[in-house]
């Protein structure tokens, strides 16, 4: 009897994985009525993702470390995060944005997320 489940179960396993494979093949989708002229070019990207935010926060200059591109702000609410007032440590885009401050000088800042990173794009 063993041998005939197993068979069973063969065929059917095939069979799932036959029509998987025909209902997943692209060549013959139907893309009729589909404008493609007319539709954005964000809309068009695989990945909608690469859309990037810039955030502002308004603080003060705690430490500049220039050998390795950072900047500690104490900063206030940061309302597009929901983020609250506190300390935190950027990196920066550009290491010639740390010539612009120094310590205790009060600065807003545009940042943005970079993979698991905020950036400082820009100093005031």
């Amino acid at each position: 009897m063993k041998p005939i489940v197993i068979l069973t179960l063969i065929v059917a396993l095939s069979a799932s994985t036959h029509a998987m494979a025909q209902s997943s093949d692209t060549k013959n989708m139907d893309m009729k009525g589909m404008n493609m002229h007319n539709m954005p070019m964000d809309k068009m990207s695989s990945d909608s993702s690469t859309k990037t935010t810039t955030h502002k926060a308004t603080g003060t200059v705690k430490a500049v470390d220039i050998k390795n591109g950072k900047l500690t702000l104490v900063h206030g609410p940061v309302k597009s995060l929901n983020w609250p007032a506190m300390t935190m440590t950027f990196s920066v885009k550009d290491k010639l944005l740390l010539d612009k401050l120094s310590v205790d000088k009060k600065v807003t800042i545009d940042f943005v997320k970079q993979d698991m990173n905020y950036v400082v794009t820009a100093v005031n």
